[in-house]
C-alpha cells in the first residue's frame, strides 16, 4: 500500500547544527499605587482588599510605618 503524507518532507539538518530562535529582551515598565492608612482612624488593608488588588494585577512591593500611619506600596507591569 502506498501512502502519501499530507505534509512535505522536512529537510535534513546537518549533523550537529542547532537553530536558535532570536531572543528579544524587552525592559518591563511599571506603574505604582500608594495606599496610606491612619491606623488610629482606620484599619490596614484586610485580606479581601488585598485579594481585590491582586486580582487587578497589583503586587505588594513594600510597607512603611511612619508614626500612626502605614503606607502600602504596590506595583504592576504596564501592558
Amino acid at each position: 500500500m502506498n501512502r502519501q503524507s499530507a505534509f512535505p518532507e522536512q529537510p535534513q539538518r546537518a549533523s550537529g547544527a542547532h537553530v536558535q530562535p532570536p531572543v528579544v529582551y524587552v525592559e518591563p515598565t511599571w506603574e505604582y499605587k500608594h495606599v496610606a492608612r491612619d491606623l488610629e482612624k482606620e484599619a490596614a488593608p484586610d485580606e479581601a482588599e488585598l485579594n481585590a488588588l491582586g486580582a487587578d494585577g497589583w503586587e505588594l512591593a513594600g510597607v512603611l510605618a511612619h508614626g500612626n500611619a502605614a503606607h502600602f506600596y504596590f506595583k504592576r507591569q504596564k501592558e
